[in-house]
């Protein structure tokens, strides 16, 4: 293939890849990804791949971060996409080795994965935690597409506790913290409770803009959206969507109060990157999307220029 493949690859999604930093890293997760495939999903599909990740690792990185402190963790957001949307079986294998503490998978979230771990290796960085947090992020997967298939929907507390395993933050946000050298929040402690706000915030935004796509899978949509899950108990689409915007701007609140701490600015910058990049990807990734509410979702760092 051609030096000039993912120039060409990437033409059509000139719209999306808005400055240099978006375009460079699409070039070079595209770069990567036709290096090592080992699939037949195409080139194509490789390039809008490379597109999401770009799209939603720019804002999302750490502000100031160099190229390769964003690439680091920009391949985490590939291995996202190729594991979430890909057969159930491919995550659950992933989750196996993982716990095996086996990178030799040939497939290719198995190669995506060492690309990843390399990486980080390359820096000095513990991997142990994020390895752990991967293998739950496979399985959670793979559960909720068991789920889909199930003759009953997940009762409430099970759908919650598994969607915010399968949003993938939880393995995101480790990578940020290794990149930028930051400790591991202890358990239960005040970084640790940010987490869990910045987990039900990203799914919440995902959720709202997913739902029209999912809506529409026919009388039993998938199970792992929470906003069609309310409305389907008797809420309604509209008062799940007002109530789901209440909700996530509560917890935005959360986050902003707590800016002094560097672990929640590492938050804030997922939580409004995500946001961000959910309106932006709404002609490809989420047609249908209610554009309209994204002026209803505050940011928690509304003073900061984006990425």
């Amino acid at each position: 293939m051609t030096s000039d493949a993912p120039d060409v690859l990437l033409t059509p999604y000139r719209g999306a890849l808005t400055g240099p930093l978006r375009r460079r890293l699409a070039r070079a997760l595209l770069g990567e990804a036709l290096a090592s495939c080992a699939c037949g999903r195409g080139a194509a599909r490789h390039a809008l791949e490379s597109v999401y990740a770009a799209v939603f690792s720019a804002p999302c990185g750490p502000a100031g971060a160099g190229f390769a402190e964003h690439l680091a963790v920009a391949r985490y957001v590939v291995l996202f996409f190729l594991v979430d949307d890909g057969p159930a079986g491919e995550a659950r294998a992933l989750a196996d080795r993982l716990r095996r503490g086996d990178e030799s998978g040939e497939d290719e979230p198995g190669r995506q994965l060492r690309a990843l771990l390399d990486g980080l290796r390359a820096r000095g960085a513990d991997r142990d935690r994020l390895v752990a947090l991967l293998a739950d992020f496979c399985s959670a997967v793979a559960e909720e597409a068991a789920a889909d298939l199930a003759a009953e929907p997940l009762p409430p507390d099970r759908l919650l506790h598994l969607r915010a395993r399968t949003i993938g933050v939880l393995p995101y946000a480790e990578c940020l913290r290794l990149v930028q050298g930051l400790p591991p929040p202890d358990p239960g402690s005040a970084d640790d409770r940010l987490v869990v706000t910045a987990v039900e915030a990203v799914y919440l935004a995902n959720d709202l803009f997913s739902a029209a796509v999912e809506g529409r899978a026919g009388p039993r949509p998938p199970s792992g959206n929470t906003v069609l899950a309310l409305a389907r108990s008797g809420e309604g689409p509209r008062a799940a969507a007002e109530g789901a915007v209440a909700r996530y701007n509560e917890l935005v609140r959360g986050l902003a109060a707590a800016q002094d701490r560097p672990f929640a600015v590492l938050l804030a910058r997922v939580v409004d990157g995500n946001r961000a990049a959910y309106g932006e990807l709404a002609a490809t990734r989420y047609p249908g999307a209610p554009l309209e509410l994204l002026p209803l979702l505050d940011r928690v760092r509304p003073d900061d220029p984006p990425s």
